[in-house]
């Protein structure tokens, strides 16, 4: 499927917004894309950038995907063209004055220069400031894509500059759909429909060893939690630590684990609803009958702190013991 057609499945509205803004010659200096990871902000701002160079376009087909400079500008080897994303943990002072001067000198094709931002929240506050003022002041020609998950982390300082474009997730069942069309079951495209809304993180997802690894894991942790599984305590130590080792792995492991009891509370509100724990189905309608409503929205509520508390850095080890043991106190009197 050709970029152009893909962007208009999978962002239909923001894609209208672009192709109009085209075609009436009305875009902005700058924009900030803002959305979930694998939505196509990046996508759609290499289709930007490919439609100001494209030698074969028309006024539908803005991008062909194909002439010279669509290839060069993808292959990231057009000299008007700039990519800028975290060096490490942030994007750094140093990274912005060099693209900066870049961005200041004549077109090396044209008078049209693109400077896309990938991960837009991670400049320092000193990078950020050394762009304002060429975002007050852009050189002529010049189009600023900044890229981000989270908006509320740009300085408002850049943000009141640009134009913002919010990417939404795709629909649960439309995004099942597409992950059967790319050739993952059912069962698992539930799960990952549940966990992202981007087909790109599904298919990284399917791929990834360590996943399944994660979804055993949860899984273990609930039984031990709630029936004769491993003892949690015990279980978080010698089993659940070594294997998310990090914040980003952890918070898979967290909205896995949220993945069951959000199965328990739906169970509990209609008897037609299929679990996307497809595995533990039996297991949870049980605990449907069993529990209270009052006791699994509790224990939604924290496993949700606890992923609060993964962002402010606490220690993860006690952060899981902590959590282990309201969810298993919770229950003592249900």
């Amino acid at each position: 499927m050709e970029l152009q057609a893909e962007l208009e499945e999978l962002q239909p509205v923001v894609m209208n917004l672009f192709k109009r803004s085209k075609r009436e010659n009305r875009l902005s200096h700058g924009y900030l894309f803002h959305g979930p990871n694998g939505v196509g902000k990046k996508r759609l701002a290499l289709w930007l950038a490919q439609s100001l160079f494209c030698l074969e376009q028309t006024d539908e087909v803005q991008v062909c995907s194909h002439c010279v400079n669509c290839t060069r500008i993808a292959n990231d080897n057009h000299p008007d063209v700039h990519w800028l994303e975290p060096d490490g943990a942030s994007i750094k002072i140093d990274q912005v004055r060099e693209i900066r001067s870049e961005l200041m000198k004549q077109g090396m094709e044209s008078n049209q220069k693109v400077l896309i931002i990938d991960e837009a929240d991670k400049m320092t506050v000193q990078s950020a400031n050394s762009l304002l003022k060429f975002i007050e002041e852009p050189e002529a020609g010049t189009l600023l894509l900044f890229l981000t998950t989270n908006p509320a982390k740009i300085l408002p300082t850049i943000a009141s500059r640009l134009q913002p474009v919010a990417f939404r997730e795709l629909p649960f069942e439309q995004l099942v759909k597409k992950l059967e069309q790319v050739g993952i079951s059912q069962q698992k495209a539930r799960i990952f429909a549940s966990l992202t809304g981007s087909v790109q993180e599904a298919e990284r997802l399917n791929e990834d060893e360590f996943f399944q690894e994660a979804r055993n894991a949860s899984v273990k942790l609930y039984e031990g939690l709630h029936h004769d599984g491993p003892e949690p305590l015990i279980f978080i130590q010698e089993t659940w630590m070594p294997l998310f080792k990090d914040k980003a792995a952890l918070a898979v492991g967290l909205d896995l684990l949220l993945l069951l009891y959000r199965d328990v509370f739906h169970l509990m509100l209609g008897e037609n609803y299929e679990p996307i724990s497809a595995g533990q189905a039996e297991l949870l309608k049980r605990d449907a009958l069993r529990f209270s409503l009052q006791a699994i929205t509790q224990d939604m509520e924290t496993v949700l702190e606890a992923k609060r508390k993964l962002d402010s850095n606490m220690n993860q080890q006690l952060l899981m013991e902590e959590l282990v043991l309201k969810l298993k106190g919770g229950h003592l009197f249900a």
